[in-house]
């Protein structure tokens, strides 16, 4: 399918689209009947996800990194100033080269982390264009499969129909048969002969 979809001022935001991929309805509809971009655009979508944690995490780890240097950084300054410890210094040195690592960083990871959701939001509204995309395409082909279902269907009560009719009449038939005989030998010659006829 070739035509392009646009949304109305944005409709994702508006309309509280959830990440599809995580939308159990999505799944069962879907996981089966991707098509490539649609494929191509999970990827790109499982990787920003993937990224997204992986920057709490590395900010989160950073943060708790930035407390503990600070408080060596406390506890050093308190040992150079109180006992003159000159090893201290060096390690105090460290510390502080430490520390402005780490405030070179957590701001890239928060920039970034800044960017992502917008991402994840636009890759997630591409993912809706396909499915809507592979949705109609799938209609179609339903539709058209469940119209030769129907013609089946028809034909199959057609020839259900014959087949009771014809039932019916063989029945019909059979009593007729049986009248026919029983009004001219009677009952009592009858069974003998259903023995021997009818086995």
């Amino acid at each position: 399918m070739g035509k392009d979809i646009d949304f109305k001022d944005n409709i994702v935001k508006r309309n509280k689209i959830p990440i599809l991929i995580y939308v159990p309805e999505w799944i069962q509809l879907f996981s089966g009947n991707k098509s490539r971009n649609m494929q191509k655009i999970i990827s790109g979508l499982e990787v920003l996800i993937a990224r997204n944690k992986e920057c709490d995490s590395e900010l989160y780890n950073l943060e708790k990194r930035k407390k503990t240097v600070m408080n060596k950084i406390l506890y050093l300054s308190k040992d150079i100033n109180e006992n003159n410890n000159k090893t201290a210094l060096s390690k105090m040195a460290e510390a502080e080269k430490e520390i402005l690592e780490i405030n070179k960083k957590i701001p890239v990871l928060l920039e970034e982390l800044e960017s992502i959701p917008e991402r994840i939001n636009d890759m997630n509204t591409q993912l809706l264009k396909e499915t809507i995309k592979k949705a109609y395409e799938l209609i179609k082909e339903s539709r058209s499969e469940a119209e030769k279902c129907q013609v089946q269907v028809n034909d199959l009560r057609q020839k259900l129909a014959e087949l009771i009719q014809r039932k019916v009449d063989m029945e019909e038939r059979v009593n007729k048969l049986y009248l026919f005989i029983h009004g001219m030998i009677g009952a009592d010659e009858m069974e003998s002969l259903d023995e021997s006829f009818l086995p």
